[in-house]
């Protein structure tokens, strides 16, 4: 999941970058008006392994080790875009 929040006025060209950004990968992109300013979240499905279900289980997913989406261009968001990793436990995922 990847989520930045717009710089004021430029929420149109923030969701069109993503939407280019993403390309022709599995996924979606959302907005989120905030009172603290508008939001625009990729969620990117990707065929990572499933998380172990019986002990030891990591206490954090291991981070991807390439950034799930390009450099943002500048002027398009207040501060650094955040990402993480996260795994769909419902509905199960195909297999």
């Amino acid at each position: 999941m990847w989520e930045a929040k717009a710089a004021p006025g430029q929420l149109t060209r923030l969701r069109d970058w993503a939407v280019d950004a993403l390309g022709d990968r599995d996924g979606e992109v959302y907005l989120s008006h905030q009172r603290a300013g508008d939001l625009v979240v990729v969620i990117i499905r990707t065929t990572a392994p499933p998380m172990p279900t019986e002990p030891p289980m990591p206490t954090v997913p291991p981070m991807p080790t390439v950034p799930p989406m390009p450099t943002v261009p500048p002027g398009l968001t207040t501060g650094a875009p955040h990402a993480w990793p996260f795994e769909q436990v419902h509905p199960p995922a195909a297999a």
